[in-house]
């Protein structure tokens, strides 16, 4: 089975767990605006990697417009954001938000804690993040958009790569 990582990120920490894992699995990686159909017709196994800005993962559209193709293929997807891992329900929002049902269900996906490092925002970043914060009623939330985080980890791709190697395994097997 032959793999690749294709990814879309914002503000670096995507593009970070991008590499940790081609580096740990030794797959070659792509930014998603040169990843083409005839990109993905050579790989069995796609590992697709997006940050969320304001509600919306980066990826969607491209995945949107690639469906078809996708559906034909093993899809792990990796969504870096602010969420937390026991957030399920915000977890679930987020797919429901972005992914059509039928691609929601062909795809394996893994919420990845990211970073946010205020300082380095855009002016427009900041403000959005501020106006959030302001109508945030948890307080903890509310905290970490004032004060930014960063959680960022090579550790959290554990599971991620236990899952593909599973699955390359699984079809060495065949």
């Amino acid at each position: 089975m032959k793999g690749i990582i294709i990814y879309q990120g914002r503000y670096g920490a995507t593009d970070q767990y991008a590499h940790w894992l081609a580096d740990a699995l030794g797959l070659p990686l792509l930014r998603v605006e040169s990843a083409t159909p005839a990109t993905l017709a050579g790989y069995d196994l796609i590992i697709l990697g997006s940050s969320v800005y304001v509600g919306k993962l980066l990826i969607a559209k491209w995945i949107d417009q690639n469906a078809g193709l996708l559906a034909e293929k093993k899809v792990f997807l990796f969504i870096v954001c602010g969420t937390t891992s026991d957030d399920s329900i915000q977890q679930q929002q987020l797919i429901h938000n972005n992914l059509g049902r039928a691609i929601s269900r062909s795809i394996t996906w893994f919420f990845l804690p990211g970073r946010c490092i205020i300082s380095k925002l855009s002016w427009k970043d900041r403000l959005v993040l501020k106006i959030g914060a302001w109508f945030e009623k948890n307080p903890k939330k509310k905290r970490v958009m004032k004060q930014g985080f960063d959680e960022l980890d090579r550790r959290h791709l554990d599971k991620l790569i236990a899952a593909v190697r599973a699955t390359l395994k699984e079809t060495a097997v065949c």
